[in-house]
């Protein structure tokens, strides 16, 4: 079973009954202004035309913005170009479709449609042009997901900031490749190009400073903060950047059963040019369209729906081309990429959201004894495999209880091997040019976002940070919540992510100081309910023996 395989049964159980149909597209009709509007902050002047949102106790929010053309029929698989301007006020007060995608992972009752190059604003009330912008880029693995889905009212009120969350395309629509096609496999890259263009035209009048603007992410929009961090298209859009847990190479080799390492394996998310061109030719032979010299208007042809079941066939951003002329993985450690402010990091027990799912009878999964864990082991380290069980035994982990202990031990090694080391290894790169900032979140009792088996202990699991800086919801529709220590936490965090968005440096008001990072000495810090400080993150996630089992 592969991992994006996984990750969407842990989401499918809450998720099936908003699968729905897809949407037509964007059709906001002109909202009604009154004199009022403009004064109390519901009407503001975009440099495409005006638009009506909300206002609230502490912020007002603007939704649903297009910042690109609909990309859909002759534009399918181009580069985004400019929305057509309007005159009458636009209705700001609701998200867009989220783009087109397989139902398990988009928020309930949404619609769906490839025209859904929308971004939403969340700006503070009251009067400013210099407020930092802050950008964050969802995760989904560059297949799934929305910016609607993390509503950033707490970020933007206390920290007095302006939070703008994209929708990009996504899968098929948006990493498709085929010989001759400009832009073969980047157009989601694009569009978060076309994004912060927008962002900085009209920073402005939302209260922004569009010369202090802040580029983040989580998983795949981590995967796409690094993308753009080594864009040459991407220069002077942003002036920091945040990369939460994702490192910017490839999930090679891949954890998950029956894989082999160090096999390359279709969860690269960078795939050389050729390698997503031969792809999607050969997917135009499956689609009836194999003329070389029609096959692209053959496609353009063909209705959404026939060609989302193989969505999550293009997950992967292409290099060796004008977006991404070097794979990121390489820039990064050749220094080929902004010199900017960094902060990356990941939480401590990234692995046990797949590995939960892995052992969840609820979607098929089956107990991790002692023996699964064993040839499981075997299927992915081979003659390694014995080592790798002698640095993560089952008995380490026996104090959460016997029955999950060879299942953490595997989510351990996924931990480590597949996010934490390659971040440090990035965080040394980056560090050797650039300030960085390097952090683990690591709360225990973190909320789960996705289905996890009951009993099974969760820990700070992949996506789970994310509920400390954003108000969000399950795909199910259920809110996450967070206990009064949890929520001094998020407090804090929001602290530190904003004051780095405004200077350069995570601080917070009574707070413990977050030191720089050094290549190769740290520190790192520990985000927690119980304790923030520093930690010897190399050491506690064994990078020394995976530096040594490469």
């Amino acid at each position: 079973m592969a991992k994006r395989e996984i990750i969407r049964n842990t989401v499918r159980i809450g998720s099936m009954a908003s699968a729905g149909l897809l949407a037509a597209g964007l059709t906001a009709a002109p909202a009604l202004a009154t004199p009022t509007d403009a004064a109390d902050g519901r009407l503001v002047r975009t440099a495409s035309g005006p638009v009506l949102g909300s206002v609230g106790a502490e912020v007002r929010e603007f939704d649903g913005i297009p910042y690109a053309a609909p990309p859909v029929g002759p534009l399918r698989w181009t580069a985004p170009r400019p929305v057509t301007p309007w005159s009458q006020p636009r209705n700001a007060t609701k998200p867009g479709p989220v783009c087109a995608q397989l139902p398990y992972n988009k928020p309930v009752g949404s619609a769906v449609s490839e025209d859904c190059l929308t971004l939403n604003v969340t700006t503070p009330r009251g009067a400013s042009a210099a407020r930092p912008v802050m950008v964050f880029l969802h995760g989904g693995d560059l297949t799934s997901g929305s910016g609607s889905q993390f509503e950033p009212r707490r970020m933007a009120a206390q920290g007095d900031v302006v939070v703008v969350t994209v929708n990009y395309r996504l899968g098929i629509f948006g990493f498709f490749g085929h010989a001759g096609l400009p832009g073969s496999g980047t157009f989601g890259l694009q569009d978060q190009q076309a994004a912060l263009r927008w962002i900085r035209r009209n920073a402005a009048a939302f209260g922004g400073d569009a010369r202090n603007v802040t580029l983040f992410g989580q998983s795949a929009g981590a995967i796409s903060t690094c993308g753009q961090l080594t864009s040459p298209a991407a220069k002077g859009l942003y002036d920091k950047v945040i990369i939460q847990s994702a490192s910017c190479g490839s999930y090679t080799p891949t954890l998950m059963p029956g894989r082999q390492a160090p096999a390359t394996t279709a969860t690269d998310k960078w795939r050389p040019l050729a390698a997503v061109d031969a792809q999607g030719g050969a997917l135009a032979r499956d689609l009836g369209c194999a003329d070389e010299a029609t096959a692209i208007a053959c496609l353009r042809g063909l209705p959404t729906d026939r060609l989302l079941p193989h969505t999550e066939e293009f997950s992967s951003g292409a290099y060796g081309t004008p977006t991404l002329p070097v794979d990121p993985e390489t820039a990064i450690r050749t220094g080929r990429f902004a010199h900017v402010p960094t902060v990356i990091g990941h939480t401590r027990d990234e692995g046990r959201m797949v590995t939960a799912a892995l052992v969840n009878p609820a979607i098929g999964g089956a107990p991790m004894t002692e023996q699964r864990y064993v040839r499981l082991t075997d299927q992915a380290y081979g003659t390694r495999a014995a080592e790798v069980r002698r640095h993560y035994p089952p008995s380490a982990y026996a104090a959460a209880g016997e029955q999950w202990a060879p299942a953490l031990a595997w989510a351990a090694i996924e931990t480590d091997r597949t996010t934490v080391c390659p971040v440090l290894r990035d965080a040394d790169a980056l560090a050797r040019r650039t300030p960085v900032h390097a952090y683990e979140f690591a709360d225990p009792n973190a909320p789960t976002w996705t289905a996890f088996p009951e009993g099974f202990p969760a820990g700070a699991s992949h996506i789970s940070d994310l509920t400390y800086l954003f108000d969000v919801n399950r795909p199910d529709g259920t809110p996450v919540t967070l206990d009064s220590a949890q929520r001094g936490l998020a407090g804090t965090m929001i602290g530190y992510w904003t004051a780095f968005a405004r200077a350069g440096a995570p601080a917070a008001d009574g707070a413990p100081a977050w030191k720089a990072y050094a290549p190769g000495d740290g520190p790192v810090q520990t985000l927690a309910p119980a304790r923030i400080g520093t930690v010897d993150d190399a050491t506690e996630h064994q990078c020394a023996f995976w530096k040594t089992a490469e």
